[in-house]
């Protein structure tokens, strides 16, 4: 229940990102690994022109959290 509810929030902060950014602007959000991240990430490539997706070390193992960071966001 975790998973869908944290890919609501992501979609929400993509949808507020593309309201609010200026060109060239970052986001930085956490995620979780699951159902609609690889669409949620392909949306995002077409959006920025960098995504880096990372794996804290304080994360568990079996964790599916990860951080996105979306940069130079495109109009």
């Amino acid at each position: 229940m975790d998973q869908p509810s944290s890919m609501y929030l992501a979609e929400l902060a993509v949808d507020l990102a593309s309201r609010v950014l200026a060109p060239g602007g970052d986001m930085l959000f956490k995620a979780f690994q699951g159902e609609g991240f690889d669409q949620l990430i392909k949306d995002l490539r077409t959006r920025f022109t960098k995504l880096v997706i990372r794996k804290p070390k304080a994360s568990r193992p079996r964790s599916r959290e990860v951080y996105v960071l979306a940069r130079g966001y495109k109009l």
